[in-house]
């Protein structure tokens, strides 16, 4: 049996549901060599672990332009727009869902979800919601900030890069993330 694992993240929630974005970073038996990427990228970005809005503006755009630039990610990364929602956990449930569904494999697997800062009393909720929508999960787990990954780091960078990307206020943001969109490194699921 595959394994699938999904590295989840979000951005929004300050918005009063004005806009929420749930990034996910997917990848199957790959996983290990993408995490040593993902470090060593974040090491020679000067990135560092420093999440999206703690990293300076020039590091955390060369670590991205790195991440794009590995033909190994192929399309790992997806994420989700919500508008005019307060249902935090429904949009992160809903987005996982489609980020699976949009290149599941054909041969029989099972999903192992990790998600940035869920609490333990939530993790049977997602789980049964996930079932519900069709997700063979294995596994639903919180990260708690002190043992995030390289991987849920990403997941963090990429909803921030599209938050950053939809307000508009800086050129070059968009550009990257329309560049990467364009490529296919970046999924709107």
């Amino acid at each position: 049996m595959q394994k699938l694992y999904c590295y989840v993240d979000e951005s929004g929630q300050d918005t009063g549901g004005k806009l929420f974005i749930v990034a996910v970073v997917i990848s199957g038996n790959e996983r290990d060599a993408l995490l040593k990427l993902v470090e060593q990228f974040e090491e020679e970005s000067g990135k560092g672990k420093f999440k999206w809005g703690k990293a300076a503006h020039k590091k955390r755009l060369e670590y991205l332009r790195r991440v794009f630039a590995e033909k190994q990610f192929g399309e790992s990364f997806r994420y989700s727009l919500f508008r005019g929602t307060t249902d935090f956990d429904l949009a992160t449930i809903l987005a996982i869902a489609k980020a699976v569904n949009w290149r599941k494999p054909t041969a029989k697997y099972a999903v192992n979800v990790y998600v940035d800062g869920l609490s333990k009393s939530k993790r049977l909720e997602y789980s049964r919601q996930l079932h519900k929508l069709g997700i063979p999960v294995r596994q639903v787990r919180g990260i708690p900030k002190d043992e995030n990954n390289a991987l849920t780091r990403l997941a963090d960078a990429l909803a921030g890069l599209v938050r950053d990307a939809i307000s508009g206020d800086n050129q070059e943001i968009e550009a990257l993330f329309e560049s990467a969109k364009r490529r296919g490194r970046l999924v709107e699921v």
